[in-house]
């Protein structure tokens, strides 16, 4: 059966494929598609779920939060993490790939337990992504893309690899409304003992124009970590500004609905070349 399930998901996808527009196929990393040509600015950011589409072959986009702060207040434990320049270094390298590398340039976290307090600072960890879309990278009112992840331990007192994977969805809802969702799972090391656990994150994001220039969108997701045995869920919002089509900021908020979650609130922005 599982075969069965396999052979079809990969008929459909080369099927859909084959009916998309080709004329980009022959451009690549080291022959970028000419301006003309390219697609929307799409970004990852500002919301949790991610974008069903990869940068177009040749061309860099940066996309940054150029500071974040995250607060967490549990009975007498409080946290305190501000970020500075959290960078998403991207990289089209063909039709329907992008590689992507996230550098958290800065981060100060401040831990607060009784009356103990304690802070670090510093460079922060490094994420490899590599993004492969599957259909409606360029036509078509849907996309879906697959997004496989490894962070490397940078950070100061960190020895541990995580990875992940990302099925990133978008639909064209019509009424300049679009409609984003993610699957996510993620293999993390586990807190309070040796050994690694499973976490697991979804999402659905609305975007709709308020005017020419900027955009607004909300969002909810749930994750649950199975170390834990904890779901929290989150309901976002923020608004992007598109100064051009090549250069967006943004602002917004990250809100964990049960009084013992992240409160996080950041500003960013993303730009192309």
């Amino acid at each position: 059966m599982n075969k069965l399930l396999t052979l079809a998901f990969l008929s459909i996808t080369l099927n859909v494929e084959a009916q998309e527009d080709t004329t980009k196929r022959k451009y690549n990393l080291f022959n970028p598609v000419p301006k003309s040509l390219m697609r929307e600015m799409e970004t990852d950011r500002p919301d949790i779920t991610e974008s069903a589409y990869s940068v177009d072959a040749g061309h860099f986009q940066l996309e940054t939060d150029l500071f974040k702060t995250t607060r967490l207040k549990q009975d007498n434990f409080k946290s305190i993490e501000n970020a500075f320049n959290i960078a998403n270094l991207k990289i089209g390298l063909n039709r329907t790939m992008d590689l992507q590398l996230v550098v958290e340039s800065y981060v100060r976290e401040s831990t607060t337990v009784a009356n103990f307090k304690n802070s670090q600072s510093g460079f922060g960890d490094l994420t490899l992504r590599l993004k492969k879309n599957l259909w409606g990278n360029d036509e078509g009112k849907s996309a879906l893309a697959v997004m496989p992840y490894i962070t490397l331990p940078t950070s100061k007192g960190n020895e541990s690899y995580e990875a992940g994977i990302i099925f990133p969805f978008a639909l064209d809802l019509g009424g300049d409304w679009g409609l984003g969702s993610q699957l996510q799972l993620d293999y993390l090391k586990n807190s309070t003992s040796s050994g690694y656990h499973a976490g697991y994150l979804a999402s659905a994001a609305l975007g709709h124009p308020i005017n020419s220039f900027t955009d607004f969108f909300v969002e909810s997701y749930v994750y649950h970590d199975k170390e834990l045995k904890d779901t929290q869920t989150f309901l976002n919002g923020g608004v992007i500004f598109s100064l051009s089509k090549n250069f967006r900021l943004d602002a917004g908020f990250n809100y964990g609905l049960e009084k013992q979650s992240q409160k996080v609130y950041f500003i960013g922005l993303s730009c192309r070349y």
